[in-house]
């Protein structure tokens, strides 16, 4: 007859047992000490942050901005991975690094399985970092997303619009970039005029209001603006153009502005601004016949 052998059996539970408790503990020895690392991290870049926002100069303030970000993503990547090798090792299978070598082998196994839009996001982000592109702060159109940079990660670059939106754009698929936070920004008005006006009254007119707006608001506006005599003809209007130097960020408000003021003028002046207007002529009538 079969015989259970319980002190046997108590015994192996004993001691799997503790094996279990083991890893258990280290396990979660080395989240801790990861947690840590990673609270660590993000207090010392957010101090840096924070010394960086009361710098005066502002290309300074930008670079260590976008530096601490930088480096807050590059170092939990690093923490996590170390973790990951750690605990392995905990495990019983092979060295630290031996693990961090395997880990490289998966890591390459991945890659040749599809993964290469996540190294070269990585590498358009370093790119991006070493060629100072653009930095935390600055006001850009990536893409067809316009926003003002809030991070710069190893991955994505985090963009917050006028509206508050969040836009999270992977450095690989990155095309055109336009910084708007150069020392100025070009304000361009086209105002449609039309044919049957005087064109040297209506230029007369628009000269006006140009030079009241920058009179009023030097604040925003560098040098005096120009007026183009005739920048185009169009199909039921005569284009006329201003171009006004606004201080960086500003051109928005300053096209808003010219535009209301352009309206307001030609409204008092009676000049009328043009539409399509679709023109139809009828043939003559066949004659009845008789």
């Amino acid at each position: 007859m079969f015989e259970i052998n319980w002190p046997e059996i108590i015994e192996a539970l004993k001691i799997n047992t503790t094996n279990l408790i083991v890893y258990a503990v280290s396990i979660l020895f080395v989240l801790i000490i990861a947690r840590l690392a990673l609270v660590y991290l993000s207090a010392f870049t957010n101090r840096m942050i924070a010394k960086a926002e009361k710098l005066d100069d502002e290309y300074k303030r930008k670079e260590l901005i976008t530096s601490m970000t930088l480096l807050r993503s590059v170092g939990r990547y690093a923490i996590y991975f170390i973790a990951i090798c750690v605990i392995v090792n905990h495990l019983g299978y092979g060295s630290v690094l031996s693990n961090v070598v395997t880990a490289a082998g998966v890591g390459a196994l991945i890659v040749s399985l599809g993964a290469q839009s996540v190294i070269k996001d990585v590498i358009a982000g370093a790119f991006i970092m070493f060629e100072r592109q653009y930095a935390v702060g600055d006001y850009v159109k990536i893409n067809d997303y316009e926003g003002t940079v809030t991070s710069l990660a190893m991955r994505c670059t985090y963009l917050k619009t006028w509206k508050g939106e969040k836009i999270i754009i992977p450095n690989g698929s990155i095309n055109t970039v336009v910084n708007y936070s150069g020392d100025f920004n070009m304000a361009v008005v086209d105002i449609p005029t039309p044919y049957e006006e005087d064109t040297e009254r209506v230029l007369k007119i628009i000269r006006e209001v140009a030079d009241a707006y920058y009179n009023e608001h030097q604040d925003i506006c560098y040098d005096v603006p120009t007026v183009a005599a005739i920048n185009s003809f169009a199909e039921s209007s005569v284009i006329i153009s201003i171009y006004q130097k606004a201080v960086k960020r500003n051109h928005y408000q300053i096209q808003r502005d010219l535009k209301m003021a352009i309206k307001k003028r030609f409204d008092k002046e009676g000049i009328s601004i043009p539409y399509n207007q679709i023109v139809v002529h009828e043939g003559d009538k066949q004659k009845e016949d008789e």
